[in-house]
């Protein structure tokens, strides 16, 4: 198969978006197949892009500037029919959207335009997101007003949902949610399948649906190596750098220091921790722009030299991090997934989880404990495992072996049996009268998804 993945976030940003499209296009090209991936440059300097189309002129870079509005996105500059032009030339067998921004809704009009089946994937819940950047208002007034009508072919009822849209409500917050449930729901109910990676996002992405929007969910998450593991070297020079003695217990998060991911929970649950279990510290690995305020809260907790902060760490360096911890703390509730859950649980750590329905390789009382939103909580399920070697050690083992069912080849070859479904009803649709085609894709789409449910369930 020929795949154009469009995403509005890719190298040099470094994030989940970024790891999954590396993966599946490695995992993808290694079945034989051939993988283009259409993304902003981040830059608009002819010699870099042409410097990085030499490195690799399967990755269509699109001259871009920053956006104002997210710092992992950019604003695409490009003129439609050139890009267009492209893409038809790449004769595509399917499109594989990540992002419903720019890039991504090009996709949409590349799919449209030139009849190719696409489906999307809920990478980021954008609909809790703007909890936490309500300044991001104005550019999502943007994206439904100028981004999406010049990159999707409108009907009427699209018409009247947007000028609905236009309405302001009670809340910057509201208002841009509602802008969002909406406008990815117009994108979703065109795609061919829809992707959720958590249980989370398919019961968020249904409820969505009315009589006007509809699209069916498969739930498929994204597959997870182990990173390699460290030398004994190599974590006792982690240990010593971060001043983490032998006898030390350590509770941490690995990931982005950003504000939607809760983190102050961890800092306040730790002042609970840190007097019961003497030894116990509390170490975040990861950076991003919160993470001044979070050494803020930390200087002010009350044990601060307890707290550390390593700052980013290259992802094939992370294994000293998991190595060294006892406990994998991961109090998000806006994740669609969660790929460092995935990356703890293959280092065999136990875990401990706020979202109940956020991670396959999660098992309550099995492989780590869920936690309420709330610091004794988080601390008194944090403590069980500390205070017991034993279950911390079986729950690793455990953790090991969910892990290993959601591997990056064995998820792989479920996306390939899903495009290969996609690609086939598409074609059968595509000689069927019109007022036909809807009807038979839902129904090929629904038994393609429940079977791929029951695959999930049985690994």
């Amino acid at each position: 198969m020929r795949i154009g993945f469009f995403t509005d976030t890719y190298h040099p940003t470094i994030n989940g978006i970024t790891y999954v499209v590396d993966s599946l296009k490695h995992h993808l090209e290694a079945e034989g197949h051939t993988v283009y991936v259409f993304c902003p440059a981040r830059t608009i300097s002819a010699s870099v892009i042409r410097e990085r189309t030499s490195e690799d002129d399967h990755i269509i870079w699109i001259p871009s500037v920053k956006n104002g509005f997210f710092d992992t996105s950019d604003y695409a500059l490009f003129f439609p029919p050139t890009i267009l032009r492209k893409i038809q030339d790449l004769d595509l067998d399917i499109i594989h959207i990540f992002t419903p921004a720019q890039v991504g809704t090009l996709g949409v009009n590349a799919a449209s335009k030139y009849d190719i089946p696409f489906i999307v994937q809920h990478c980021t819940d954008l609909y809790e997101f703007v909890e936490d950047y309500p300044n991001v208002l104005p550019g999502i007034l943007a994206l439904v007003n100028i981004v999406f009508p010049l990159s999707v072919k409108l009907q009427w009822r699209d018409i009247i949902e947007i000028v609905k849209l236009q309405r302001p409500r009670l809340g910057r917050v509201k208002w841009s949610q509602d802008i969002i449930k909406r406008a990815l729901t117009m994108i979703y109910s065109r795609a061919d399948a829809v992707i959720a990676l958590s249980r989370k996002s398919k019961v968020q992405l249904e409820s969505w649906q009315d009589e006007i929007y509809f699209y069916d969910v498969t739930l498929m998450p994204n597959g997870v190596d182990a990173i390699p593991r460290p030398t004994k070297a190599q974590i006792q020079a982690f240990r010593q750098r971060w001043g983490i003695e032998s006898d030390d217990e350590v509770v941490g998060y690995v990931g982005r220091l950003g504000e939607e991911k809760n983190l102050p929970l961890l800092i306040e649950a730790f002042d609970v921790i840190g007097r019961e279990r003497p030894h116990a510290k509390l170490i975040f690995v990861g950076d991003f722009d919160y993470r001044q305020t979070l050494e803020e809260m930390a200087a002010q907790s009350c044990y601060p030299d307890r707290i550390i902060f390593t700052g980013s760490i290259p992802r094939e360096e992370l294994g000293v991090a998991y190595a060294s911890l006892d406990v994998f703390a991961f109090p998000s509730l806006k994740d669609t997934q969660g790929w460092a859950i995935h990356e703890a649980a293959h280092a065999s750590k136990p875990l401990i989880l706020v979202d109940r329905e956020l991670s396959e390789v999660m098992r309550d009382g099995e492989n780590g404990y869920f936690a309420n939103n709330d610091p004794a909580d988080m601390a008194a399920q944090v403590l069980k495992l500390l205070c017991n070697t034993e279950q911390r050690q079986q729950f690793g083992r455990r953790s090991k072996q969910l892990a290993l069912r959601f591997t990056e080849r064995n998820q792989v070859r479920k996306l390939i049996r899903l495009y290969k479904s996609v690609i086939s009803k598409h074609n059968v649709a595509a000689q069927l009268p019109s007022e036909d085609r809807f009807g038979l894709l839902s129904s090929v789409l629904h038994r393609a998804r429940t079977a791929l449910g029951r695959s999930n369930d049985q690994e």
